[in-house]
């Protein structure tokens, strides 16, 4: 079983890389966590006024600050 550095309920930046073009960043919050699959930790995760919800490896997340 992995190790997940972030908890459900935790707020996490999401900062997703591109193959051609600049990364962007967006504030989101820990919805769940994922089987790994052998991977990495991965989480699901919501960004406020969103109604869905997307899936991120934990390489892609940093922690910050609620309500930052």
């Amino acid at each position: 079983m992995s190790n997940y550095l972030f908890a459900t309920g935790q707020h996490v930046t999401l900062t997703a890389k591109r193959f051609i073009g600049p990364a962007w960043t967006g504030a989101f919050v820990v919805t769940k966590l994922l089987p790994s699959g052998g991977e990495e930790p991965r989480y699901e995760i919501k960004a406020v006024g969103e109604t869905y919800t997307r899936a991120a490896f934990e390489s892609d997340l940093s922690a910050r600050a609620e309500g930052l």
